[in-house]
C-alpha cells in the first residue's frame, strides 16, 4: 500500500503525506488495488483546493451530505498524458536536449515551468520530437517556441468556449430546474463522456482540412511563382475579383468579452456580408471568425458590395469594418481559392483603415479606392 500511495502522489505532484490524509478521510480509497488514474487527478485536484485555502475535511463532509460530486474527474475531458518513469532532467540527459528547452516548451504552452526532479510526461517526449525534426531542417528553438505558443493560445480558446457554450446552452437551463450543485456536475460528466470524443474527433478532422487548404496554397504560390519567372504566365481576360471584410477590435473584443460574445458578432456579420455579396452576384469562399473572404465575378460589384459592407457595419451593431479588393486569376479547390490574388487581397484589407474599402485595381466603373468618408486613394499593387 505504501508503495501505490507513493506512486499517486508521485504522478500527481503533490506530497506522500497529502495522499496518506486523503485515505485516511475517504477521499481516496483504502484498497491499493483502487488506486489508479481517477485517484491521481483527484489528489492533483484537492491539492489545489486545499492550496487555495479549501478545507479538505469540508469537501469530503459536502460530497458524503450528497450536495457535491468528485465524479467530473472520471471523465475523459479530464484525462492527461501518462507520467513517465524519468524526471525532466533525466528526459532531457536521455534525449540530449537542453533541460531550459523543455522549461521554456512549457512556459510556451501556457504552464509554469517544471521542477527538474519532477516527472515529465509523454507530451514531453512529442515536443522533443518537434524540436529534434524542426532542427534538422535549421529551424531555431525560439521559433519552434513560437508555434507552440499560438497552438496553445487557439486550443486554449477551443477548450473555453465549449465550457462557456456548456454551461450558457445547457448548465444554466438545468439549473433553472432546480438541480444543485452535485446534480449538475454528474449530468455534466455524463454528458461529457458522450461529447468530449466527438468533440475532439472534430477539431481533428477541421484541422485535417484547413490544414489541407493552407499547404495547397502553399504549392500554388510556389507555381506560380515559377510562372512569374519563366515568363509563360497567361493574361486572363476577364479576371474576377477577390474580397476580404474584416471587423477592427475583433480580437480585443473577444479578449474583453468572451468568445460567446464574439461568436454572436461574427454571426451578424456573417449575415450582413451573405447578404450583401450575394445581392452584388458575389459568394462567400471563407470565413476567418472576424471576417470572411469573397469571389466576385466582376470586379466593379466587388467594389460596390466592398462599400456596402463598410456602410452598413455600424447600421448592424458591428464594430467598423475594413475591406481589400484585388482582380486577378484565381485556383479553385474544394470549394476555396487560392493564389497571389487572394494574398494580395487579404493584404490589403490588413493596410485599409477601419471604415474603409480599398481596391488594388480599377474596374471601369469603379474608383480605385472607395470609403464611406474621404480619405486618400490604395496605392496600386
Amino acid at each position: 500500500m505504501a508503495d501505490r500511495i507513493c506512486e499517486v502522489a508521485e504522478r500527481a505532484g503533490v506530497p506522500e503525506g497529502f495522499v496518506r490524509r486523503l485515505v485516511a478521510l475517504g477521499a481516496l480509497p483504502a484498497e491499493e488495488a483502487e488506486l489508479g488514474q481517477r485517484e491521481v487527478r483527484r489528489a492533483r485536484l484537492l491539492h489545489a483546493w486545499a492550496g487555495a485555502g479549501l478545507s479538505v475535511e469540508t469537501i469530503v463532509e459536502l460530497v458524503e451530505r450528497g450536495m457535491l460530486s468528485l465524479g467530473f474527474l472520471d471523465a475523459p475531458v479530464m484525462a492527461r498524458p501518462e507520467r513517465l518513469d524519468r524526471s525532466y532532467r533525466q528526459l532531457a540527459d536521455d534525449r540530449d536536449a537542453p533541460l531550459a528547452f523543455l522549461q521554456a516548451a512549457h512556459q510556451a504552452l501556457g504552464f509554469a515551468p517544471p521542477e527538474p526532479g519532477a516527472r515529465a510526461g509523454e507530451d514531453d517526449v512529442t515536443v522533443l520530437d518537434i524540436a529534434e525534426l524542426f532542427r534538422g531542417a535549421g529551424v531555431g528553438d525560439d521559433a519552434t517556441l513560437r508555434l507552440l505558443a499560438v497552438y496553445a493560445d487557439s486550443l486554449r480558446r477551443i477548450a473555453k468556449a465549449e465550457a462557456e457554450f456548456y454551461e450558457a446552452n445547457i448548465e444554466r437551463r438545468l439549473r433553472a430546474t432546480g438541480l444543485d450543485e452535485r446534480e449538475l456536475i454528474e449530468r455534466g460528466t455524463r454528458f461529457g463522456d458522450r461529447a468530449i470524443g466527438l468533440l475532439e474527433r472534430a477539431v481533428r478532422e477541421i484541422y485535417r482540412r484547413h490544414r489541407e487548404h493552407v499547404w495547397t496554397e502553399h504549392a500554388i504560390n510556389h507555381v506560380e511563382e515559377a510562372l512569374e519567372a519563366s515568363g509563360l504566365q497567361e493574361r486572363v481576360p476577364k479576371p474576377p475579383a477577390i474580397c476580404f471584410v474584416d471587423l477592427t477590435g475583433y480580437t480585443r473584443l473577444t479578449e474583453e468579452r468572451g468568445d460567446e460574445v464574439a461568436a454572436q458578432v461574427a454571426g451578424r456579420l456573417a449575415a450582413l456580408v451573405n447578404d450583401i455579396s450575394r445581392g452584388r452576384g458575389g459568394r462567400p469562399v471563407r470565413w476567418l471568425g472576424d471576417g470572411g473572404m469573397f469571389h466576385f465575378p466582376e470586379p466593379a460589384a466587388a467594389v460596390a458590395a466592398g462599400l456596402d459592407m463598410v456602410e452598413r457595419a455600424p447600421a448592424a451593431g458591428l464594430p467598423a469594418a475594413h475591406v481589400g479588393i484585388h482582380t486577378g486569376p484565381v485556383v479553385f479547390q474544394d470549394g476555396d481559392v487560392y493564389g497571389a490574388t487572394v494574398n494580395l487581397a487579404a493584404r490589403i484589407a490588413s493596410h485599409a483603415r477601419r471604415g474603409r474599402s480599398w481596391s488594388a485595381s480599377r474596374p471601369p466603373s469603379a474608383p480605385a479606392a472607395a470609403s464611406s468618408g474621404s480619405g486618400p486613394s490604395a496605392p496600386s499593387a
